[in-house]
Order: C-alpha cells, then sequence, then structure tokens
C-alpha cells in the first residue's frame, strides 16, 4: 500500500508478522538451554560445534542448484550475513557464560533502536511520530520486562553483548537488500553453511572442549534444532517481506518469552513492573509494521 509515495508494510505483513514473533518465541528459549548446557558440563565451543553440524545439515539440504543461481550478484550482502552467522552466536554464547542471560539479553536488546537508526541512515524508513513513539514504548518495555542486572556485570561480557547487538544488526539491515531477487532458504542456507564450515572444526578451539553429560546433550539438541534452526527458518520467511526495522520491533516478543519462561520453568515470580515491560513489549510488536514506513518496495515473496 502506497500513501505519499511511502510504501507502507506489503500485504502479508501479519503473516510474516507471526512468522518472526514464532521465531523470537523459539529465540527465548535459547539462554535457558544453553545455561543447562553449560551446567551440565559443556563448553562454549562445543555448544557451537553441535549447533553447527546441524546447521551444515540444513544447508546441504537447502542449497539446491536453482537457489544457488539467485545467489549471484549479491557478493557482498552475502558475506556480512555469512560473517554475522559466524559471529553472533559465539558472542553470545560467550557472554552468558560471564554474565547472567537476562543482562546479556537486556543488553542486547539495543539492537532495535540501532536497526531503526541504520535504516533511517541509509533511506529505507521514514521516521515519523508514531514510529518513534512505537520504538520509544518498546524498548521501555524490554528494560522493564527484564528489570534491573542479575548478579555482577562483567565488563567483558558487556561488550560482547553489544557487539552481538552491532552483528544483529547489521544482518537485518543487509539481509533486507540482499533478500532482492534471492530465494530466501539459499539465503540462509549459505549463511548456516559459512558457520558451520569455520564453528564445527574451530568452535572448541575458540571456546574450549568440555563434554556433557546425557542432559546435557539433551540441553545442545535444544539450542540447535529448537533455539536455533526453527527460528531461521521463520525469521528469513518473514524479514523479506517486513523489512529489517520493523521486523527488529516484532522480534522483541523474545522478552515476553524471556519473562514467561522464567516463571514455567525457572520457578521465578515477575514483578508487576516485569509484566508491564512484557506487555508493552508485544504492543510494540504488535503496531511495528503499521508504525515503521518504507520508502522502498519490499521483494516480492519467492
Amino acid at each position: 500500500m502506497t500513501t505519499g509515495g511511502i510504501v507502507r508494510a506489503p500485504q502479508g505483513a501479519r503473516t510474516a508478522q507471526g512468522l518472526i514473533a514464532a521465531s523470537a518465541v523459539l529465540y527465548g528459549t535459547q539462554g535457558i538451554f544453553a545455561s543447562l548446557a553449560y551446567d551440565h558440563g559443556a563448553s562454549v565451543g562445543v555448544l557451537l560445534a553441535v549447533r553447527a553440524v546441524l546447521f551444515l545439515v540444513l544447508a546441504l539440504f537447502l542449497l539446491d542448484r536453482v537457489r544457488r543461481a539467485t545467489l549471484r550478484g549479491h557478493r557482498r550482502t552475502i558475506a556480512i550475513a555469512c560473517f554475522t552467522s559466524i559471529a553472533g552466536p559465539f558472542l553470545y554464547f560467550a557472554a552468558i557464560t560471564r554474565m547472567d542471560p537476562a543482562t546479556v539479553t537486556l543488553i542486547f536488546f539495543v539492537y532495535p533502536a540501532l536497526t531503526i537508526l541504520g535504516a533511517r541512515l541509509v533511506g529505507r524508513v521514514r521516521l515519523t511520530a508514531l514510529s518513534l513513539l512505537v520504538t520509544a514504548v518498546t524498548l521501555a518495555g524490554v528494560v522493564l520486562a527484564i528489570g534491573s542486572p542479575v548478579g555482577d556485570v562483567d565488563p567483558i561480557g558487556v561488550l560482547l553483548s553489544l557487539a552481538f547487538a552491532v552483528v544483529i544488526s547489521s544482518y537485518f539491515l543487509a539481509a533486507e537488500h540482499g533478500l532482492e531477487g534471492v530465494d530466501p532458504l539459499a539465503w540462509l542456507g549459505i549463511t548456516v553453511l559459512a558457520a558451520a564450515v569455520f564453528l564445527i572444526p574451530l568452535g572448541p578451539v575458540i571456546g574450549g572442549f568440555a563434554l556433557p553429560d546425557a542432559s546435557g546433550w539433551l540441553a545442545l539438541a535444544g539450542v540447535a534444532v529448537v533455539a536455533s534452526i526453527l527460528p531461521c527458518l521463520f525469521q528469513t520467511a518473514g524479514l523479506m517481506r517486513l523489512g529489517g526495522a520493523a521486523t527488529s520491533l516484532v522480534a522483541t516478543v523474545e522478552i515476553a518469552t524471556v519473562v514467561l519462561l522464567s516463571v514455567l520453568v525457572l520457578g521465578e515470580r515477575p514483578t508487576p513492573v516485569s509484566l508491564l515491560g512484557a506487555v508493552l513489549v508485544v504492543i510494540g510488536a504488535a503496531a511495528a509494521p503499521i508504525a515503521v514506513r518504507r520508502t522502498t518496495a519490499p521483494p516480492s515473496p519467492l
């Protein structure tokens, strides 16, 4: 829909919202699965390697000849995405070895603001009073939902979390452009292939080699399948329709998931302030496709 030369969220935006929200819910389980794996003896390196092995299987399935052909002419954005698929997981899983997952998440979720700012700087969105309000409401909800930092705040952990936020923001901005004319499954396939090629041999070298017990292996499977592969598929399908700026806001549903899981899995009692934050996050995510208006037409779904 176009109004005054501005292309609004495309038809099918609600479907894209649902896909991205589903991916955010699944991503919200990542910290819990990882913490359980660490508690049962797994090192960061082994976690990354196991995750990468399953990604390799996915990549070999996705990258058939027809899909590979659509990647031609997109080397720069593909290179950015491949770097993200390698650096992002390492930064996140390294950060939660130094700080509580809630603290890492709080710092990391500056990335929606970075994504929207980046999209504005490159001329992909036009900031309006509504879009600024929705962004402010969403970020306020993030802070309220997570609350104050839990435990010690480690300087290196903070730097790792901020670096992760910058990497993910860059990925959203690159992917929005890179998906133009590209089969989204091919895009996903090449990025997870890059992660697998790098992290299978080097993950244990960088992050240590320590094998978990039986329960730890189940947690590693949860990290790889539930919290990585499935949300990657959903997010890629939604991102090509919704754009990076709106996607980053909808993805904050992950915070509401963290709050809910802290009650169901960890037995914590959320404060009224945390519940209010979760509600604000959901409101911001629901309003994002309407509030964040793109200045360029989105790529057609493939």
